[in-house]
Order: structure tokens, then sequence, then C-alpha cells
């Protein structure tokens, strides 16, 4: 962490995530309704199940067992100054990343409301798991076919990537491929729980992007994530090999998922509006990923500070 080009590599990476995690938070909350006819063809009641899921299981990032791992969101992010907190030297994160997971938490909070899903601690969790064992049953049979056809069909949708590479699958057995080792016995107790997973797998000389989740809307997300790991992979191709490791052991964390979780979506969801208009958002992204690490901190920081000139700044991108 001495040298500062390795320094401002990870701190780029770290930012990268907040986008990949938020834009996958986002396709999980919304994108059964761009297939909203499929899958009242499918079955009614899917719909409103997913609406309910969604609702749940991400407020669980501040009122469900995690937290009991993790400890309070709260007390977390108010330590986000001191030298041995994991985000101390993020100045992006540091500075507003408490603010990102508050304005979060409120509208995981209202959506719950607004759904019919409890808000209560402990309640919450419990309500969640009989909710995701009762969408599981109603998807369960000779539908799962048709709900992977789905996923992918959301996916490219949202990033305009060829169905050819995009492969998701409904199961229990999620894990696949090589997984990063958890650093501490909570990364540990996370991937254990894990009930989606995705990645980027080299098929036939291209990169392709495979996703297994246990339900539909987890299976979104995860094709959604993967392939905005896929777009940003463009932004790390140029490092050499051994500082690609060390940034990907430095920041590529499964104990930092929960806080990026919560903070990803509110960061996501103030960006979605500035992108622009002569463009596809994977081409945005890849722009984003593709700039030098502290012009991309500028940019973020102008996001949220100064949203017009972010606006102005990313529609000078070249295309």
């Amino acid at each position: 962490m001495n040298d500062p080009s390795l320094e401002d590599q990870i701190n780029k990476r770290l930012t990268l995530n907040l986008l990949i995690q938020g834009s996958a938070m986002h396709a999980f909350l919304t994108s059964h309704y761009l297939v909203r006819d499929e899958l009242n063809a499918i079955n009614p009641k899917l719909l409103p199940l997913y609406d309910q899921v969604a609702a749940s299981a991400f407020l669980v990032y501040w009122r469900g067992d995690l937290v009991l791992f993790f400890g309070r969101p709260a007390t977390f992010w108010g330590r986000v100054n001191r030298p041995s907190h994991p985000f101390h030297n993020h100045r992006l994160l540091a500075t507003h990343g408490p603010a990102l997971a508050e304005e979060s938490k409120q509208r995981a909070i209202e959506r719950c409301k607004a759904k019919g899903v409890s808000t209560w601690p402990v309640a919450n969790t419990f309500h969640a798991l009989w909710l995701l064992g009762n969408l599981m049953y109603h998807e369960s049979g000779r539908c799962k076919p048709l709900l992977e056809q789905l996923a992918v069909l959301t996916t490219q949708m949202i990033w305009g990537v060829p169905a050819r590479l995009l492969h998701g699958k409904i199961t229990s057995d999620t894990a696949f491929g090589q997984i990063r080792t958890p650093h501490t016995l909570r990364g540990w107790i996370m991937k254990q729980a894990a009930a989606g997973w995705s990645g980027v797998e080299r098929r036939d000389g291209e990169l392709h992007v495979t996703a297994r989740a246990a339900a539909w809307p987890l299976l979104s997300h995860e094709l959604v994530k993967g392939t905005a790991e896929l777009i940003c992979l463009h932004g790390l191709s140029s490092l050499p090999d051994d500082i690609y490791a060390k940034v990907m052991d430095q920041a590529d964390r499964i104990e930092y998922e929960p806080w990026m979780l919560q903070t990803g979506p509110e960061m996501w969801r103030r960006l979605l509006p500035l992108l622009p208009d002569d463009r596809t958002q994977a081409q945005s992204l890849m722009q984003l990923a593709r700039l030098p690490p502290r012009d991309l901190e500028t940019l973020m920081f102008a996001v949220i500070e100064k949203p017009v000139w972010a606006r102005d700044a990313m529609e000078a991108m070249e295309t």
C-alpha cells in the first residue's frame, strides 16, 4: 500500500464495484417489470412475489441476520474516518459512504412498507426467508427453463449483450468456478450462505457471463452483476498481471459486499439520469471503467456534489 499507483488502482476498483453492485441491486428490485407480461403468462403469482422478495432481501442488509455477523451499519459507517477502517483511504466512501447508505436504507424501508413486507428487525429476516421459500415453490417444475430465458432477456435489455454470452441457471447448487478465498470468518459465513454467484469465464476464445442462483430475482441480479463485471474488465485490462492480482485481492473481498450493497444502489440511482442519451448504459459504464483512477474519482464526486457538471463531462467523453 506504499505505492500510490497501486492504492489508486485499488480505489478505482472499489469505485467500480460500487457501480457493479449498484446496477445489480437496481435490476434485483426492478427487472421483473421488464418482462411482466411473460411472467404473468407463466404464473400470475410471480410478479407480486418478486416485488416482496426483492424488497425484503434489500432491507436485510440493515435489519436482517447479517447485522449479527457484520455489526450495525451505522457503527461501521460512523468509523469510516479511522485509519483502521477498510475504506478509510477511499475518499468517495469516506466522504459520502454514510449518507449513501442511509439514503438506501430509507428507500428500502419505504419499499418494504409499500409492498407489505415487515420492516422490524428479526421479523424481517423470517419474513424474507418465508417469502423466498414460497417463491421457490412457485418456480419449481417445468417453468424454470422459461424463467432462465427471461433472466437472460432482461440482462440483454439492460446491457445489450448478446444472449450467446449469457448463461443463467436456477438451482440450489450455486457455487462454480474459482471463488476467492474469504479473508475472515465473516467472509466464510457469507460464502456458505450465498444464494447466488456470477462470474466471467472464457469459452471458445470469448468472455462469457455465467450465473447460478436459487430463484429468479437472484438470477437476474447475478446476470446483471456478472455483465457489469465483464464491462468493467476493460478498465483493468492494461494492468500488469502482478498489479492486477494485488488490486483484486485487496478490493474484491466478499466481506465488502454488504457495504457495497448498502452504498452502491444509491450511487447508481444518482448516476443513471446523468448518463448520455446517445449511448447505451454499457457504453457509458465502459467509458467510466476506462478512466484513470483520479479522473473516475473526480467524476463520481461530481455525480453527488455537482450533477450538472458530471452530466456534461460524461456527454463530452468520446464514444
